[in-house]
């Protein structure tokens, strides 16, 4: 994840010098209602800054990723989750290590990004959400993740909850539709980045990974 910054003539721009990039190497089951225990991405050790070479991460980044263009025609954005905030990154990873992309952090950060807390009163993106269907405040947004949330955890395997079976049974094949086209790709299996990942669905457990926050994988 970039850097924070709140300054508003910044535009984006570090003003001070590049420092060591973040990894993508940790995460955790969400213990929020909202969210579902869905799996949430973090950083882990960060580059210290002398590395000749970008090293292989577990995770993307939603908000910051760069890649080719051919990413998009092995996987292309889901258009049955719209709005959907949590879950995303996980689903992404997935997808695309599956497909046989493997992911990397860049070894400085260049630019940053506004993460806008509440305190600076700037619109939030469930604020579209409500302004869309004219339903204001959360409230409405958090119903529609609910709702999107299931079609992520369905892909990711949890069993609990979203089996085909299950979301059959309970009346949500809604979130179920093309979801063959939006999976996973065969170069590699769901179950091994699971494993790659140390990702335990069924028990709700992130455990280390040596090999991310050591940048042993070039």
């Amino acid at each position: 994840y970039p850097p924070g910054f709140t300054n508003e003539h910044t535009n984006g721009i570090l003003e001070q010098e590049p420092n060591p990039g973040a990894r993508l190497c940790t995460c955790e089951f969400s213990t929020s209602d909202v969210e579902a225990k869905i799996i949430r991405i973090n950083t882990g050790v960060s580059y210290c800054g002398n590395e000749e070479h970008p090293t292989q991460i577990a995770f993307i980044a939603a908000g910051f990723f760069f890649t080719h263009g051919e990413f998009l025609v092995d996987v292309p954005f889901d258009l049955h989750i719209p709005w959907c905030f949590m879950g995303e990154e996980i689903m992404l990873s997935m997808c695309a290590w599956t497909h046989g992309w493997d992911i990397y952090a860049p070894r400085m950060n260049w630019i940053a990004h506004q993460y806008r807390p509440g305190r600076m009163g700037l619109p939030k993106f469930w604020g579209s959400v409500g302004r869309l269907f004219n339903r204001p405040g959360p409230g409405f947004s958090n119903q529609l993740q609910l709702r999107l949330i299931k079609r992520v955890k369905h892909l990711v395997g949890y069993k609990d909850c979203c089996s085909r079976e299950k979301l059959m049974r309970d009346g949500d094949e809604l979130v179920l539709t093309e979801v063959e086209h939006y999976g996973f790709g065969d170069v590699r299996s769901p179950e091994e980045y699971l494993k790659w990942t140390k990702i335990d669905v069924d028990k709700k457990q992130c455990h280390h990974i040596p090999w991310c926050n050591n940048g042993d994988l070039l």
